[in-house]
């Protein structure tokens, strides 16, 4: 059960990622902060990073947060 919050994160990830390239590149949506929008877009790559990689060595969420934190000590 403590794997559920992984899953639903990467669903959620990958929906907001395809709903925004569909936007962007496909419809040419024009976008009125590309600075922000293109922030919301990494941070969506890093925790969709985040959570497969949890998913991949059975570790929740928090851990892997905890694993990069210690990583940069």
């Amino acid at each position: 059960m403590s794997m559920l919050p992984n899953y639903i994160l990467a669903f959620i990830f990958i929906v907001f990622l395809i709903y925004s390239f569909i936007n962007i590149k496909i419809e040419k949506a024009k976008v009125s902060n590309g600075c922000l929008y293109g922030i919301g877009i990494l941070i969506a790559i890093l925790l969709l990073g985040m959570s497969i990689y949890g998913i991949i060595f059975n570790i929740p969420l928090g851990q892997v947060q905890m694993l990069i934190e210690n990583s940069f000590k």
